[in-house]
Parts: structure tokens; sequence; C-alpha cells
């Protein structure tokens, strides 16, 4: 299977999980995730604000600043493919772009050198490499930045037989909720 059919079928599967499964593992991902060594000694984390079919990330990035941590979400400026993280001090700052992708709206420091990245992904193998959504941004940001990684996922997303290219960058460690 090629990345973008296997992309289709992880996004279908994400879309159409169980509702009260996604929450359970959503709930179970972000106990574990504020529990990990990695999180607890970050200063500045980097995480994504999600999509619906996505982990839900907004209750772990309000704990993450009720800890004082620093919270940066990607800014992506499609037409130069690069991304940047933003520094989101409340939920109250979001936006949405021309590609339905949530962001920071207003203006705030830009920092790339973060303790903690938690990495999104489509698609997952068991030893870190993963498919997004098709644009390479973080890959070139890890690949650039090497910071250490995280990933949170429901176990649907895994992937046997991912194809890997050269430029793909893996995750360190994947938390892996079963639905």
């Amino acid at each position: 299977m090629t990345k973008k059919e296997i992309r289709a079928r992880k996004i279908h599967a994400m879309k159409t999980l169980d509702v009260r499964k996604k929450e359970k593992a959503d709930q179970w991902l972000k106990k574990q995730v504020i529990a990990h060594e990695q999180f607890q000694k970050a200063h500045s984390i980097g995480i994504v604000l999600s999509m619906p079919h996505e982990v839900e990330t907004d209750s772990i990035i309000e704990c993450a600043l009720n800890l004082h941590k620093s919270v940066y979400v990607p800014r992506t400026n499609y037409q130069h493919k690069t991304m940047d993280f933003q520094k989101l001090t409340s939920l109250n700052q979001i936006g949405v772009d021309e590609k339905g992708i949530r962001y920071v709206n207003q203006n705030s420091i830009i920092n790339n050198h973060l303790d903690l990245v938690i990495v999104p992904g489509v698609a997952f193998s068991e030893n870190g490499y993963r498919i997004g959504y098709g644009g390479g941004f973080f890959d070139r940001y890890l690949a650039a930045f090497k910071p250490e990684t995280l990933s949170l996922l429901y176990d649907i997303q895994l992937c046997e037989n991912l194809p890997i290219d050269e430029y793909d960058y893996p995750v360190s460690e994947l938390i892996i909720a079963t639905t």
C-alpha cells in the first residue's frame, strides 16, 4: 500500500471510531502523557491543536498551562512549506486557517528549541516512524531541531508495513491507547 492509501484508511478508521471508545482512549492517553517523565521535566512543550478525529489535545494543553509550562503549537506557512512553534497562553487565542487547522491567531513568541514535542500522525510503525498528512512539516522540523519526542495514538493507527522514505524521522516513544 502507498502512503496515500494508508493515510486514507487510517483517517477513515479514526473518523469512524466509536465516540465512547475515543473519549475513554483520550482520557487514558492524557493521564499517561501527564505522568510521563519527559512531560514532567519539560519546561517548553510543542503540541498540535487537535482536529475532532485526532487524539484530543485541548485538555493536555490546559493541564500543561496549569502546571506553568510554556506551550507552543505549530504555525505553518504553506507557501514556503515551513513550520514554527508559536506560544499559546490560552485556548481563547485560537483561530482556524484556510485548511481548517487551528492555530494561534495573535502575535506571540516563536520558539523551535523545545524540551518536548508531542508529534501527531495518522499511521505509525512500532519503531516510531509515522505518516502525517503529507506535507512533511514535522519531519523537516524534527530533523532540524531533534527535540525529545512522544506520540499519542490509538491502536488502530498502527501499521505493520509502513513505507519509510529517507527523509522520514522517527518519534522516540509511542504511547498507544487500546480502542
